[in-house]
């Protein structure tokens, strides 16, 4: 029998709802030079194959399988044991089991933290009913140095395109959309970034350098907006979530308290 077609028929005794189920049977599907291989392997490695979409038909599942399969047999090869030992792939594999774990707790504690009807209230009319009612369409530039951001001013002074100039020049992740910060409100930003904006008019970018922990800026004010209120309803999931954040945040810093933590020596300068 051809690998392909041995695979396909192990994959037909996969649940298409593996996914779905909160805790599916575990089925071994493969042994790679000892090592069993079984659906929940498959699972995860085809939600990372492809980016956690729904694979239903058998023929998909089994090209996964295949891949997972030469994914064990190439680290299990003698040069794959041998990078297991390198410093590189070993510091991957720690930081990819710390995070891997992290982020599970925090999911689970996310989706086990209830919040109550009065607090999703008091948060709604805090953000939404007492909050701000003008939102803001901004670009920027950000730049390690003051006197880079400067300079950066006097190629707009002399008609650089401000996006140009921020994919060329921005040190920031959205140079690569011209410095396009997208629809926000000011309580939405650090405090020089959110001062500096609301002192400016529509189509003018800063004349002087804003300074923040992330470095310095120069911002473009493109368009401002009024927002509606909207109803409890519309914003109550999106609410839930940032109580639920702030609590889980509540647990991280309580554990990091708890933790012992010591500074060994600080990074490299760049």
């Amino acid at each position: 029998m051809q690998i392909k077609t041995l695979l396909t028929s192990l994959v037909l005794a996969v649940p298409l709802a593996l996914q779905a189920a909160d805790k599916p049977k575990v089925l071994d599907l493969v042994q790679v030079n000892g090592t069993k291989v079984n659906n929940l392997d498959l699972a995860i490695f085809s939600a990372q194959a492809t980016g956690g979409k729904n694979i239903e038909s058998p023929e998909q599942h089994a090209i996964l399988l295949e891949e997972l399969v030469n994914t064990f047999m190439l680290a299990q090869s003698k040069e794959g044991k041998k990078l297991k030992k390198h410093r590189e792939i070993a510091a991957a594999l720690k930081v990819a089991n710390a995070r891997l774990i992290a982020e599970t707790l925090i999911r689970k504690k996310m989706q086990e933290t209830k919040i109550s009807e009065q607090a999703i209230k008091e948060a709604y009319q805090k953000q939404y009913v007492k909050g701000p009612k003008v939102e803001y369409k901004a670009r920027h530039i950000l730049l390690k140095t003051e006197a880079e951001a400067k300079a950066a001013i006097q190629e707009l002074d002399a008609g650089k395109d401000f996006a140009a100039l921020a994919k060329a020049k921005s040190t920031g992740p959205s140079k690569t959309v011209g410095g396009d910060l997208g629809w926000f409100n000011l309580r939405q930003m650090v405090k020089p970034f959110s001062d500096a904006l609301a002192k400016m008019n529509k189509n003018t970018y800063s004349r002087k350098p804003v300074k923040t922990q992330y470095g310095w800026h120069v911002v473009l004010l493109e368009d401002t907006r009024k927002t509606p209120t909207p109803e409890l309803d519309q914003v109550r999931e999106k609410l839930t979530q940032y109580l639920q954040g702030q609590k889980v945040g509540e647990y991280i810093r309580n554990i990091r308290e708890k933790s012992d933590i010591k500074i060994l020596s600080k990074p490299p300068k760049k």
